[in-house]
């Protein structure tokens, strides 16, 4: 979720000043974030467009699983909705704490309906 760098020379960084051999910590996380990319950056969106998000990466460092992983979701997501129906909040969401990894302890949902007749 993050890298620490000392930087090799002074530098001013969006108006901050840096020295020779301080740290410099970047949350590579927040860049889905970015008001200077995304409008309304805290906002949850999947029909968000353009979407130049980079939780699969970017450049050289683009995740090669990545296509397969949209695929996999694209499919998941139809097929199950479209048996079950829609999602709704149960509860409040509970977000992991850490410095490591990005994620949710708890998110409780419930189906909006139930199954269609004939289906299995």
């Amino acid at each position: 979720m993050h890298f620490r760098r000392a930087a090799t020379s002074d530098i001013e960084l969006r108006g901050q000043h840096v020295q020779a051999g301080q740290k410099v910590v970047v949350y590579h996380v927040s860049a889905n974030r970015d008001p200077d990319v995304f409008s309304d950056p805290l906002r949850f969106d999947i029909g968000r467009s353009p979407n130049e998000h980079l939780s699969f990466g970017s450049g050289v460092h683009a995740c090669l699983g990545a296509p397969l992983a949209r695929i996999q979701m694209r499919a998941l997501f139809g097929e199950v909705l479209d048996q079950l129906g829609e999602l709704e909040l149960a509860g409040p969401a509970v977000r992991l704490v850490s410095n490591f990894q990005q994620g949710l302890k708890r998110l409780p949902v419930r189906w909006k309906k139930t199954l269609r007749s004939g289906s299995n």
